[in-house]
């Protein structure tokens, strides 16, 4: 399912081109009802590399490839940025960065870079345990083909944990203490990572595939503020974006919409031609956050997030008369064509267009009349499928 995009494209290429670029993507971009996800397509010159380098709050990160398959993942609130460094000639990549599950607000900055950051003085270490200000070597060959890394942040301190290993196609994962993963890649894609993230005990874990020959990844760790990462403010308590399970009641002021059809779509948009994100039943209850210009659609939130519903098909109550307008463009979908094949001996066929308007002719094809969208779910039946 995809949602409601802002479409940024990035073409990863020379370094003196890089001033230039970075200056364009700098600006900090929100995420909101409005506008809940950003997709970045990434294109690098043949035989180069390149990192693409994200500062966020309240974010998920995807980078998938060109077949659409994610190659990294990286979703939890004590994550505050990423270093990505893209593998030569693995093709064209796509980033999708859209809000963790129950932020309303997400900021994100994107900026290409030459090669991955590792600024701060680092020692190495032989032992897998990490403090800040230490690095680790991890010699990978077809016996020992991976290695785990414990990595200590101390309290009240963002660190960065970066990860390289250039050549290697390996899977990666980060993981906190408690065992849940905070991010993870796979395949020849991505060989450097860097991981701005809050105090705590973490482990990163790499397993190289499909080694030929002996080769050496490095982990370390640094104080952010050494490396010169500068962290957003978060929109909301990480607290507030874990406990997702039991949302508070609606005030008497705020809008809700009660599902008065026995199902309908949630879309990514105002408008039928926008993605379906999932589906509303008879009796649920949403709250609003938002109308579209024509105040014939409402945004409304979801467990997954945000999503658009006719308005058609809703039965307000409580203060919804002065809801924020977002001025995105109603977008209903084109009626199908049905074509009505005659027999194979026969080369003729019968074609039935969209119902024309006043004013249409007919020679043999409807012409003229093309039909624009309507003011709610028009043009599919919302009791069930399209």
């Amino acid at each position: 399912m995809k949602r409601l995009a802002l479409l940024v494209v990035v073409l990863l290429a020379l370094v003196s081109a890089l001033p230039a670029m970075a200056q364009n993507a700098n600006d900090l971009i929100t995420l909101n009802d409005a506008s809940p996800v950003i997709d970045v397509v990434i294109t690098l010159p043949p035989d180069t590399t390149g990192t693409i380098a994200l500062d966020f709050s309240g974010a998920a990160i995807t980078l998938t490839d060109g077949s659409g398959s994610a190659v990294f993942t990286a979703a939890d609130p004590r994550l505050h940025g990423l270093q990505l460094n893209i593998a030569p000639n693995s093709g064209s990549h796509t980033l999708r960065v859209e809000r963790l599950l129950g932020v309303t607000n997400a900021s994100v900055r994107v900026v290409s870079l030459p090669e991955l950051t590792q600024s701060g003085l680092t020692q190495l270490v032989t032992a897998p345990a990490l403090q800040l200000n230490q690095e680790v070597s991890l010699p990978l060959s077809t016996d020992r083909p991976g290695d785990m890394v414990a990595v200590s942040i101390p309290a009240e301190t963002t660190g960065v944990i970066t990860a390289t290993f250039p050549g290697v196609s390996a899977i990666t994962q980060l993981v906190d203490e408690g065992g849940l993963v905070m991010a993870q890649s796979n395949g020849a894609h991505v060989d450097g990572l860097n991981f701005v993230i809050d105090s705590g005990n973490y482990q990163f874990t790499l397993l190289g595939s499909n080694l030929t020959t002996p080769m050496v990844a490095g982990v370390r760790a640094v104080s952010a503020a050494e490396a010169g990462f500068i962290v957003l403010a978060s929109p909301v308590s990480a607290a507030a974006v874990a406990d997702t399970t039991a949302p508070a009641a609606p005030s008497a002021a705020t809008c809700t919409a009660t599902v008065s059809a026995s199902s309908l779509n949630l879309r990514s948009g105002p408008g039928t031609g926008y993605t379906i994100l999932g589906y509303g039943y008879r009796g649920q209850v949403y709250t609003v956050g938002g109308q579209n210009p024509e105040n014939n659609w409402m945004v409304v939130g979801t467990d997954f997030g945000s999503a658009w519903v006719s308005r058609s098909f809703l039965q307000t109550q409580g203060e919804c008369t002065q809801l924020t307008v977002f001025n995105i463009p109603l977008k209903d979908a084109v009626p199908a064509q049905i074509v009505f094949a005659a027999p194979a001996q026969s080369a003729q066929q019968v074609i039935v267009a969209p119902a024309q308007s006043a004013g249409g002719t007919f020679n043999g094809e409807y012409e003229g009349g093309e039909h624009e969208g309507g003011d709610d779910d028009g043009g599919e039946h919302e009791d069930g499928d399209d």
